[in-house]
């Protein structure tokens, strides 16, 4: 089974995909995880990686790409997975069911939160104060958000036409609330 997690910072989307990974034991895919990682560990795309992240820069779909089908052609990982951060792009979304369809799989449902960007706003600026990310600013959240929608929109849209069931869940309310919000959007029991 492949899920997509959609969501806006500060979403709970992160919290949210722990919450599914769990329950219904899907890997959960983060890229925006795999990449800190990829600096860390000081690799070759990770270096690639923190020179476009210190520019302020998305990084480009071919380098994302490259690591995304890396990561689900690793024989050891799962062949359910749960992938949030990928696909952000048109262009990442139709490189994705490439990869897939060649693995002879397909996305099976995406889950796409939604909050407003008040809510978002203020839940982005408390958790930069509590982990003290100075990159989070009212400015830069704006941008983000913006973007996010941008290029959202149009990968939801190429899933719906793709015939994937997209389900939009009202991401306000406690983690609990959300989460079943989710499982009832989703309709799959947990193994």
């Amino acid at each position: 089974m492949i899920g997509i997690i959609f969501g806006p910072p500060g979403s709970g989307k992160g919290t949210q995909a722990a919450r599914i990974e769990t329950e219904f034991r899907l890997t959960h895919l983060s890229t925006g995880d795999i990449l800190r990682s990829e600096v860390a560990r000081g690799t070759e795309i990770g270096k690639e990686v923190a020179r476009v992240m210190a520019a302020g820069d998305l990084v480009p779909d071919d380098l994302i790409i490259r690591i995304v089908q890396r990561i689900l052609r690793d024989p050891d990982g799962s062949s359910d997975v749960l992938i949030d951060g990928f696909p952000r792009t048109l262009q990442q979304a139709m490189a994705l069911d490439r990869m897939l369809a060649e693995e002879g799989h397909r996305v099976d449902f995406v889950i796409a939160l939604e909050v407003p960007e008040s809510a978002l706003v203020d839940r982005i600026l408390h958790r930069a104060a509590v982990e003290g990310r100075a990159d989070d600013t009212r400015e830069a959240i704006a941008e983000r958000m913006h973007e996010y929608h941008k290029l959202t929109a149009a990968v939801l849209d190429h899933y719906r036409k793709r015939g994937v069931r997209v389900e939009v869940v009202d991401g306000v309310g406690n983690v609990d609330e959300v989460f079943e919000r989710i499982r009832r959007a989703i309709g799959i029991s947990s193994r």
